[in-house]
């Protein structure tokens, strides 16, 4: 008889069990919504930076492009790091101003297309270590 006497005090009352039950489920509910909120603002705010500090990785690696001006014998080879939207005009005045010559003295070539003063790395598809050939300027005929 000692068994059955022992056996309702130490088990709590179906009653008891399903309170308890609730009260802890609300209180998870509720746990759970705000969290919930919370973690929304927190993804939304961290989205944001994430993308933002994307966007300047990006932007880093891809701003500039290391380029290699080679004359056509392969006697010169001048390295430049130049922006991706950056005119190539300005490339081709700073090897004419080093090496001393005019800028129509000169034709730069890259994959077999002559380069205009308003093309740009990006427009021509280049990437990092990418050449550039010179060509001496042929005049004349008759």
């Amino acid at each position: 008889m000692l068994n059955d006497e022992e056996t309702p005090n130490t088990e709590p009352s179906t009653s008891e069990t399903t309170e308890t039950t609730n009260v802890a489920t609300s209180s998870t509910e509720k746990a759970t919504d705000d969290d919930q909120r919370q973690s929304t603002s927190v993804a939304d705010a961290n989205a944001g930076a994430l993308e933002v500090s994307e966007e300047k990785s990006l932007a880093n690696t891809d701003e500039y492009i290391r380029l290699r001006v080679i004359t056509s014998d392969m006697t010169n080879e001048v390295h430049f790091r130049v922006k991706a939207a950056t005119a190539l005009v300005r490339l081709k005045r700073s090897y004419c101003s080093k090496l001393g010559f005019q800028v129509d003295e000169l034709r730069f070539v890259f994959d077999g297309h002559r380069i205009t003063d308003e093309d740009t790395p990006k427009s021509l598809g280049m990437i990092n270590d990418d050449v550039i050939e010179i060509y001496q300027e042929r005049t004349g005929g008759m």
